[in-house]
C-alpha cells in the first residue's frame, strides 16, 4: 500500500511542492492515453526539469518500492505509459529544450520532450531539418518516438524508424539513478558525433524498450540540409501484387530510395482499391524530376493510374503542421500492426479482409501501410464514438493481434496489460529471456515502467 502523503513529502523535497501532486483532479488527465486502454490512475504526478531531479525521484522510488511511469507527449496508442499499478507518473514536459545545433557535424542535441515541430522550426532557421515525423504530427516528442522506435510515414521510406541510424548518443538515467552516456559521449573528451563507442551499441539496448531500462534525459541526432523541392504523387494500383512490386521498386537501391515517404491506404468499403500517397525527396530539381518520372513510369507499367496530388499534399503537410481534426470522427485505435518483409504484407491484408470484413462483418477498420527501407509497417485502424463499442473493439482487436503475431510480423508497440504485453510474453524466446535478464540486472526492484512490456510475475 502506497503511503501517498509520505511520497508527496519526499518528492516535494526533490522538485518543490509546486511540481508534485497527489490530488485526483491532477491525476485524472494522466489516467488515459490515445488508445482504448482502461483508465489507470497513478498515485502521484511529478514534473522534473533536470537529470539530477530524476535521480532523486528514482532513489525515492527504490527506497519506498513505488513504481515510476514515464509520460512524454501523451500520444501513445497502446497503453505504453499508463500506471499499471499505483505509482508515480513522471511528466517529462519541462525537459523540452534544444541544447545545441552543430552545423558542421550535422548533429543536434536536445532534451527528450522537445517536439518534432519545435525541432523542425529551429533547424529550418539554419537551413537544416531532421526530415522525419510521425502520424501524431508536431505534438509528438522526439524522445518518445525514439524510445519506442517509432516510424513515419514522413521520410521513413528513406531513413527508417527513429533510432535505426539517426540517433548518435543518448544520456540515460538508469533505474538505480546512475547516469550513463552512449556512443562517443561515453568518452568525455571525444564529443557527440558517433553512435558506436567502447564496445557494443548500448543506444540500441534502450531504443524500442519503451522506457523499461532507463529514462532518456538527452539525445543527439543526425540532421540534414533542408530542401524546398516538394513533389507528391497519388496512384491507384490495380492489385496488392502491384503494390508489392512497387514497394520493391522504390527502395531496391538501398540508401538511395526514390521516395522519402509513402503511405498505402485501403478503405474497408472498397477493399480492392489500393491508394498510394508519395512524398519525393531530393536536393536538386533535376533529381526530383527524374524520380517523379521514374515513379510515374513504374506506376503505369504495373497497371496503376495517377491522380490529383492534392490529397497527398494535404496529408504529408499535416503530418508536420498538425492533425487538428484527427479525433473529430472518434477515438482512434491501431491494431494488427507490425513490421514485415515487403512480400509478406499480403498476409496482413488477407487477415484484415478475411477476419474483419468477411467473418466478422466489421467495416469500420481500414488497412494501411508505410514503406520502410526493405520492409513495410502495416496496420489496421478504426475509431469509435460510443462507450458501448469499447468492449467489442478491444476483444476483436486482441483476437486479430494474436492472429497477426502468429505470422511473419514483428510486433509494433508493446505497452502494458491492455497492449500487446501478454501476447509477447507468451512467446518464450531467447530474446525475451535476455530482455528479462537485463531488466532484473538494471532494475532489481522493477521500479521503472512496472508491468510495461514485461508482466510483473515474469520477473519474480
Amino acid at each position: 500500500m502506497v503511503d501517498a502523503a509520505k511520497i508527496t513529502r519526499l518528492l516535494a523535497k526533490v522538485v518543490g511542492p509546486e511540481r508534485v501532486s497527489d490530488k485526483d483532479f491532477d491525476l485524472i488527465p494522466y489516467s488515459r492515453d490515445l488508445s482504448p486502454a482502461r483508465q489507470k490512475l497513478p498515485t502521484h504526478v511529478v514534473l522534473p526539469q533536470s537529470k539530477e531531479e530524476i535521480q532523486g525521484i528514482l532513489r525515492i522510488a527504490n527506497q519506498e518500492n513505488v513504481p515510476v511511469y514515464v509520460r512524454a507527449g501523451g500520444t501513445s496508442h497502446w497503453d505504453a505509459y499508463l500506471a499499471q499499478e499505483p505509482g508515480i507518473m513522471l511528466d517529462m514536459s519541462r525537459m523540452n529544450r534544444i541544447l545545441y545545433i552543430n552545423e558542421r557535424d550535422l548533429v543536434v542535441t536536445i532534451q527528450p520532450n522537445c517536439t518534432w515541430a519545435k525541432l523542425d522550426r529551429e533547424l529550418r532557421k539554419h537551413g537544416l531539418t531532421y526530415l522525419c515525423s510521425e502520424a501524431g504530427g508536431p505534438a509528438m516528442t522526439v524522445g518518445g518516438s525514439v524510445m519506442k522506435a517509432g516510424a513515419g510515414p514522413h521520410s521513413t521510406a528513406k531513413f527508417g524508424c527513429h533510432g535505426d541510424q539517426d540517433v548518435i548518443t543518448l544520456e540515460m538515467v538508469l533505474p538505480n539513478g546512475d547516469i550513463v552516456q552512449t556512443g562517443s559521449a561515453a568518452w568525455p573528451s571525444a564529443g557527440k558525433f558517433e553512435r558506436q563507442c567502447l564496445g557494443p551499441d548500448l543506444a540500441g539496448m534502450f531504443i524500442g524498450a519503451e522506457g523499461i531500462l532507463g529514462i532518456c534525459t538527452e539525445l543527439t541526432m543526425r540532421i540534414r540540409p533542408a530542401t524546398d523541392f516538394k513533389e507528391r504523387l497519388i496512384a491507384v494500383m490495380p492489385s496488392l501484387d502491384s503494390v508489392i512490386e512497387f514497394g520493391h521498386f522504390i527502395n531496391r537501391n538501398v540508401g538511395d530510395e526514390y521516395l522519402q515517404g509513402i503511405y498505402l491506404w485501403v478503405d474497408p468499403n472498397a477493399p480492392d482499391v489500393f491508394t498510394l500517397m508519395m512524398d519525393i525527396f531530393g536536393y536538386e530539381a533535376e533529381i526530383v524530376e527524374h524520380r517523379k518520372k521514374k515513379l510515374s513510369e513504374e506506376v503505369k507499367k504495373l497497371g496503376g493510374s495517377l491522380g490529383d496530388r492534392g490529397p497527398a499534399d494535404d496529408y504529408f503537410g499535416h503530418i508536420l503542421t498538425g492533425l487538428t481534426d484527427i479525433f473529430a470522427t472518434g477515438v482512434w485505435h491501431f491494431f494488427g500492426a507490425g513490421t514485415l518483409r515487403i512480400d509478406d504484407i499480403k498476409f496482413v491484408y488477407d487477415v484484415w479482409r478475411t477476419e474483419l470484413l468477411q467473418k466478422r462483418g466489421y467495416r469500420k477498420a481500414g488497412f494501411g501501410g508505410q514503406v520502410l527501407p526493405r520492409r513495410w509497417l502495416a496496420f489496421m485502424v478504426t475509431n469509435y464514438h460510443e462507450p458501448g463499442d469499447w468492449d467489442e473493439l478491444v476483444r476483436m482487436a486482441h483476437e486479430i493481434d494474436e492472429i497477426i503475431l502468429a505470422g511473419p510480423v514483428i510486433p509494433y508497440g508493446i505497452g502494458g496489460r491492455d497492449g500487446l504485453r501478454d501476447i509477447v510474453a507468451s512467446h518464450d524466446t531467447g530474446y525475451y529471456r535476455l530482455l528479462k535478464t537485463l531488466k532484473r540486472t538494471l532494475d532489481p526492484k522493477n521500479i521503472l515502467q512496472r508491468g510495461i512490456f514485461i508482466p510483473e510475475e515474469e520477473l519474480q
